[in-house]
């Protein structure tokens, strides 16, 4: 009987260990705050775990840079990365016009995500606001279904973004809806370096 019970416990952490190793899609949606917060600390955990991350945000870059990427600067290690393509949509005119110069495009970012997400290189990609780039038509929804489908298998990717269309939804194994109840923003407050940025 001992034996029996020691091979059904190795059978459940085999299962376990492949289960663990399964890459899953998740996507934080809705109009809350939190999206992109939610996908860092998932980022922060599975580095913590010793996996290897990048994050891929768009529209985000202007010339203050955020909280994250100047964590991801003073970690300096190629298993935590974050790049910026696409300019925020809080930037000024120069601020855009700097960022298409420097090639850090939507375009070109969209390019790396495809790259990353077909490669073992990560364990886990984040695409921030990636729902905004196909919102604003600069990259076709059935080109992102597709990047869900056919990511590298252990591959975990993690999308953010508001308006998620139904297909993504239905493509992605978690979603979360971030619903806004309540934002110091409409009382005046503007965004704080350190919580918002």
């Amino acid at each position: 009987m001992a034996g029996k019970g020691a091979n059904q416990e190795t059978l459940a952490r085999v299962l376990w260990e492949q289960t663990r190793k399964q890459g899953l899609a998740h996507l934080y949606t809705g109009d809350g705050k939190g999206k992109t917060t939610a996908a860092l600390g998932l980022a922060l955990r599975a580095f913590g775990r010793n996996r290897g991350v990048a994050i891929i945000q768009f529209l985000k870059r202007t010339s203050i840079k955020t909280g994250e990427l100047v964590f991801a600067e003073k970690m300096g290690t190629p298993s935590f990365t974050i790049n910026q393509f696409g300019a925020s949509r809080f930037a000024t005119r120069e601020e855009q016009e700097k960022v298409a110069a420097s090639g850090q495009t939507v375009e070109r970012g969209w390019q790396l995500a495809r790259e990353l997400a077909a490669s073992s290189q990560h364990d886990l990609l984040v695409l921030d606001e990636v729902t905004h780039i196909v919102k604003n038509g600069q990259v076709p929804l059935a080109e992102l279904l597709e990047l869900v489908r056919t990511r590298a298998a252990f591959l975990e990717l993690v999308l953010t973004g508001r308006q998620a269309p139904p297909a993504l939804i239905k493509a992605c194994d978690y979603v979360t809806e971030m619903r806004e109840i309540k934002h110091p923003f409409n009382r005046g407050i503007r965004a704080r370096e350190g919580t918002e940025y």
